[in-house]
Order: structure tokens, then C-alpha cells, then sequence
């Protein structure tokens, strides 16, 4: 296992208190994401939920790389995650405001955390061979820094969401092309030694925290309705859908990353796709959450192909999110997930035609299915994917 940073004899392989309050911040953000996008429904506010969701995602991710090396235990690594806390919260607090007047606070609480965590961690990794990996962020996000801050002064939210789409992807292509520098290269892989153990609860508690934001928004929202049958049906079948969701993330998807991990060539490469997909199913739990809204907002009106898509692409989302996950990270191909997906691309059009309810119930059911089929292909399958051992099935022998 591989040794913090100023740690004690023994490595910590579970999450930090810290960490977990850390973590709550997320869930007003994840709500403000979602209140948002049901409020002022438009391409234009899409586009800015996803910038929203790629810069918070990018902040907690790259806090987990720092959690992952340093001693969480001390004072100041604790104060260190409480001020990002801190800038984390005021950029959900600007949400969607960051489009208005309230851009360049948004940006300097983004880039402050960035900076101020890379620069700590430089700090406590000099004199080891990981003290390139802050270095090279900091290079990067000051970089990246001239397009937030050109973005923030620009007027108009169509320019700004260009300006900080092209900030994002300087972000998020930075440790794919292994964050080069001059005169420091690119990072090698025996400059990350990561806790598998560490960073895979780490996915599962934010999967966690975003089932329960997505239950407790349409639980709110129930409560403020008329609460009839159709109400009810509403409700209940956001509810099932995100139980099932929970099933096949918890039953089947992460059962053996942390083992893969320390087993890694390049963990940190490895740990990138997970996180990656991870996003894809986060956006998908939200997405979720939006189209149960949806459908105790008009629970009989006919919809437009537009709006059957916003309630059935959040269980299509996360079982792609899932599938892509399953061929990056383990090397293996699910194949009753991809039918299922296909299924739902091939029957959207006649969705289009249903009432909200019957789409709803159509993504419930695609979900429910995918369970089903991981249920039986533990049972029939010799050495499948165990969620106690960790166990997983060589690609060839996968359905």
C-alpha cells in the first residue's frame, strides 16, 4: 500500500470524516443543477449545466488525487479541504448566476482552488519523485486561468459558455496528454502511487450522495404537488428507477477497481477513465432526478420528442456511462447492458408519442432489466463478478 504523505505507520485505506463533509457541499450543488435546469429549460441552459457539472466534477476528482496522498489526519491537510469546501460552496451558491454578474466570482473560486490545492501539494510532495505532479498542474492551470478569466469578462451568455467549454477542455485534456512541461516532460507512471481501496469507496460515496440528492429533490417536489394518483405514479417510478440504479452500480460496477488500481501499469490512467465514466453516470442520476420532475410537473400532457428524451436519457445516460466504464476499466462488454440500450435508442421515436408517465415507466423498466439479467448472470456464470470478493469474469466469458 502505498505510504501518505506525513501519514502515520499505518495507511488509512477508507475515506476521511474530512472527506465525507467535504463531500456535502455536492449535494446543494447537485440540487442547484437540477432546480436549475427544470426552472429554464433551453439548449443554452443545458449547455451551461454541463459546464457547471465538468468544472465541479473536476474539483472533487482532482481533491481525491490529493486526499489520496496526503495525511488527512492533520490539521492543515484538514483545513485545506475545508477551504476548498468553502470555494466550492460559493460557486454553487452562483449557480446559474456565474452567466450574469457573478462570472468572474465563479472563476476566481474555481481557479483559487485549483491553485491553492496544487500549491499546497507541492509543499508536502517536495523532496519525493511525485514533486513534478503539482508543478505541472499549476503550469496548466495558469494556462487555463487566461480563458476563465477572458470568458468572465465576456458579455453575453452564449460567448461566455464558449470561452469556459474551451477553459474546460484545456482542464479535462491536461492529464490525458500527461500534463507536459518544459524542462519537466511528461508525467510517468511511477510518479503516482494511488490507494485503490482509497479512491473506489471515494466513487461509491459520491454515487451514493448522488441517488440521495435526486431522492430527496423529487421527494420535495412530490410534497409540493397535488399529490393524486398520477402524482403518485410519478413518484413512485422515479423512485424505482433510482433504487434499480443503485442496484446496478452497487451490485455489479465497481466491485474489483479498487484491485485494479494497484494492479495498474499507469494507475493514474486507469483511474482517469473511471473517473470519466463516473461523470457519465453522475450526469446520468441527475438526469434522472430532472425527468421525474418532469413528469409530476405534466404527468399526462403529450410531450415532444425534446422532452421524452429529458426522462429517458438519465437511465439511458448512466447505463452508458456504465457500459464504457466496463470496457475501459476492466476490458469486458456487457452485453444485455448494450442491448438495453440500443432497445431504448430504437424505441424513442415511439416514446416520443407516449404521455410522460409511459416514458417514465419505459426507463424504469430498461433499468430493471439490466438488474434482472445481473442478477441471473452471477447465478449462471461460473466465478462472475462477486461484489463480497472482488472477483470478476475474464472478457471472453462475459454476456
Amino acid at each position: 500500500m502505498p505510504r501518505k504523505v506525513a501519514a502515520g505507520p499505518v495507511d488509512p485505506v477508507r475515506s476521511s470524516a474530512v472527506e465525507l463533509f467535504f463531500d456535502l457541499v455536492f449535494i446543494f450543488t447537485l440540487g442547484r443543477l437540477s432546480a436549475t435546469l427544470v426552472e429554464e429549460p433551453s439548449v443554452l441552459a443545458d449547455a451551461q449545466a454541463v459546464i457547471f457539472l465538468l468544472a465541479f466534477w473536476w474539483i472533487w476528482y482532482n481533491t481525491n488525487l490529493a486526499t489520496d496522498s496526503l495525511d488527512c489526519e492533520r490539521p492543515t491537510v484538514q483545513v485545506l479541504i475545508i477551504c476548498v469546501m468553502l470555494g466550492s460552496l460559493l460557486m454553487s451558491i452562483n449557480v446559474p448566476d456565474a452567466f450574469g454578474d457573478q462570472g468572474f466570482v465563479f472563476v476566481s473560486a474555481y481557479l483559487g482552488i485549483h491553485l491553492g490545492r496544487t500549491l499546497v501539494m507541492a509543499l508536502y510532495l517536495r523532496g519525493t519523485p511525485a514533486w513534478r505532479r503539482p508543478v505541472r498542474g499549476i503550469v496548466w492551470y495558469l494556462m487555463s486561468a487566461t480563458i476563465w478569466f477572458a470568458g468572465a469578462a465576456s458579455s453575453g451568455g452564449e460567448a461566455r459558455a464558449v470561452w469556459w467549454a474551451c477553459a474546460l477542455a484545456i482542464d479535462y485534456s491536461a492529464p490525458v496528454l500527461g500534463w507536459p512541461v518544459p524542462w519537466l516532460g511528461r508525467a510517468r507512471a511511477d510518479e503516482w502511487r494511488l490507494a485503490g481501496e482509497h479512491l473506489n469507496e471515494r466513487y461509491r460515496q459520491f454515487i451514493i450522495l448522488a441517488l440521495g440528492e435526486t431522492i430527496l429533490a423529487t421527494g420535495n417536489f412530490y410534497r409540493l404537488s397535488a399529490r393524486d394518483l398520477q402524482d403518485t405514479t410519478a413518484f413512485l417510478l422515479t423512485f424505482w428507477t433510482v433504487v434499480f440504479l443503485w442496484w446496478t452500480y452497487f451490485y455489479r460496477t465497481t466491485t474489483s477497481l479498487a484491485l485494479k488500481i494497484n494492479t495498474a501499469v499507469d494507475p493514474y490512467r486507469l483511474n482517469l477513465r473511471a473517473s470519466y465514466t463516473h461523470l457519465v453516470m453522475v450526469a446520468g442520476i441527475l438526469l434522472t432526478g430532472i425527468g421525474g420532475e418532469l413528469m409530476l410537473k405534466e404527468p399526462d400532457a403529450q410531450r415532444s420528442a425534446g422532452n421524452v428524451v429529458a426522462i429517458l436519457i438519465g437511465p439511458l445516460t448512466f447505463l452508458v456511462g456504465r457500459m464504457i466504464f466496463e470496457i475501459w476499466v476492466f476490458d469486458r462488454l456487457t452485453k444485455h447492458c448494450l442491448a438495453a440500450v440500443v432497445a431504448c435508442l430504437i424505441l424513442s421515436p415511439v416514446a416520443a408519442q407516449l404521455p410522460p408517465l409511459a416514458v417514465g415507466l419505459l426507463g424504469a423498466a430498461t433499468i430493471t432489466t439490466v438488474a434482472i439479467f445481473d442478477l441471473t448472470h452471477r447465478a449462471r456464470i461460473a466465478g462472475g463478478v462477486n461484489p463480497v470478493s472482488g472477483e470478476d469474469v475474464p472478457l471472453r466469458q462475459t454476456r
